[in-house]
C-alpha cells in the first residue's frame, strides 16, 4: 500500500530563497494511531501469547532498553533494529574551558533491521490532495509538534530498574529471538 501525502507551500530555506520564497513540498499523511493495546493484541493473535504478556515483556522491554542506553551501550532488538544515543556539543577554545553543561541532551537514534529496511526500499507514493487544498481539521498530517508526539503516549518511561535479572534477560531474548 502506498504512503500518502498533500502538497504544501512552505519558505524556501534554498540558495535561491531571494528569487523564489516559497516552494510547494510533500507532507506524509497519516492513517490513524494505533494505540499500544491494539498493537498488543494483534501481536497476540499472531504468535499464541496472550495480550497481557505481549504487554509485559514490551513493557519491560522499554524499561531494559532505557537502563542499557543510559550506560552508553548500543542495544540490538533482533530484525526490529538497532537503539544508541548520540549526543554534541557546543565548541570550545580549548579543553580548560569545556564543561558537562555545553553537552547537549542526547537523541535516540534508531536504525532498522533488514525487514523494515526492505519495506522502506519498497515504499510508493500517493497524492491525496491538491496544492491549494487547505488542510480542514488536521487530517493526521505530520506536524511534528514535541508536543503532538508527546502526547500519542502516555508518558510514563519506566528506567533505571536495577532488579533486571538472568531470568527476566532470558525471557525477553527468547521472545525477540
Amino acid at each position: 500500500m502506498a504512503l500518502k501525502f498533500k502538497l504544501v507551500m512552505r519558505k524556501n530555506l534554498g540558495e535561491d530563497h531571494e528569487s523564489i520564497p516559497e516552494k510547494v513540498y510533500a507532507q506524509m499523511v497519516y492513517g490513524d494511531l494505533v494505540t499500544f493495546d491494539e498493537f498488543a493484541e494483534e501481536v497476540a493473535d499472531s504468535s499464541g501469547v496472550g495480550s497481557a504478556s505481549v504487554k509485559a515483556v514490551l513493557d519491560r522491554m522499554n524499561v531494559v532498553l532505557v537502563r542499557h542506553l543510559q550506560h552508553g551501550r548500543r542495544v540490538s532488538v533482533g530484525e526490529l533494529g538497532l537503539f544508541r544515543f548520540c549526543f554534541g556539543s557546543s565548541g570550545v577554545p580549548d579543553e580548560k574551558t569545556f564543561s558537562t553543561n555545553l553537552i547537549r541532551e542526547p537523541k535516540v537514534r534508531f536504525y532498522p533491521g533488514k525487514a523494515l529496511r526492505v519495506a522502506k526500499s519498497r515504499t510508493s507514493f500517493e497524492k491525496t490532495a491538491l496544492p491549494n487544498e487547505e488542510d480542514a481539521g488536521g487530517n493526521g498530517s505530520d506536524s511534528e509538534s514535541p508536543d503532538e508526539i508527546y502526547e500519542a503516549f502516555d508518558g510514563s518511561i519506566n528506567c533505571c530498574d536495577p532488579a533486571l535479572n538472568e531470568r527476566d534477560h532470558t525471557s525477553l531474548q527468547r521472545i525477540l529471538d
